[in-house]
């Protein structure tokens, strides 16, 4: 994810950590829950077709970062405001609104 490579249990680390809420939320997490989720659902079969710029947006996005999640990204700012967009279009794509293949 981004520019760095993750090992199982560093991505069920990141799935099962709170992102917080509201203003305090962690746009990163956001972000990479539903990333994982997609590239899961990718990897087993469902077409990447319609979330395909949204995943190399999000990993453009994550890889402004250095290191590994999470970044405290608050998500009013301009760089959360990207993450949750995505996030957002990556969430309807794993709960199978945008292909009928995609099973979270």
């Amino acid at each position: 994810m981004g520019s760095q490579t993750y090992t199982q249990a560093e991505l069920l680390t990141i799935l099962t950590t709170p992102v917080g809420s509201a203003s305090k939320a962690d746009a990163s997490l956001i972000l990479a829950d539903q990333l994982i989720a997609a590239k899961l659902n990718i990897a087993n079969g469902s077409d990447p077709t319609p979330v395909a710029s949204s995943i190399a947006d999000a990993d453009a996005l994550l890889s402004t970062f250095a290191g590994k999640l999470p970044y405290k990204v608050s998500v009013t700012s301009a760089a959360g405001k990207a993450m949750i967009i995505d996030a957002g279009v990556l969430d309807s794509y794993n709960s199978g609104a945008l292909t009928r293949s995609c099973v979270r």
